[in-house]
């Protein structure tokens, strides 16, 4: 990717679909959606403006939100940063604590 573009993670959340959704404070660019092309379970939802994975299965939330914001990085050129006040729905607390410990 040539540009690099930074985004500010607002929410996190495990949706009523079973898969673990990054929303971030803007309405996002077109070329997120190809975020789907590096085939390694992360989409783009336009819908909800961020990213998301494929069902949680046997990865735990917050190893599923490492792997968004690599995958967001090599895919689409995007650095993915916690905003100090995030919305959380449905992780449990040592995840969060996971990712909170890995981005102070």
């Amino acid at each position: 990717m040539s540009w690099d573009k930074t985004e500010y993670i607002n929410r996190i959340e495990i949706l009523d679909s079973g898969e673990l959704f990054l929303g971030i404070e803007s309405e996002g660019n077109e070329m997120y959606q190809y975020v789907y092309r590096e085939a390694a379970g992360v989409y783009w939802d336009p819908i909800l403006k961020g990213f998301k994975s494929t069902d949680l299965k046997d990865w735990t939330p917050s190893k599923w939100f490492f792997h968004i914001v690599e995958i967001a990085q090599i895919g689409v050129g995007v650095n993915l940063i916690l905003r100090d006040s995030i919305r959380w729905k449905g992780i449990p607390d040592l995840d969060k604590k996971e990712i909170l410990a890995a981005n102070s």
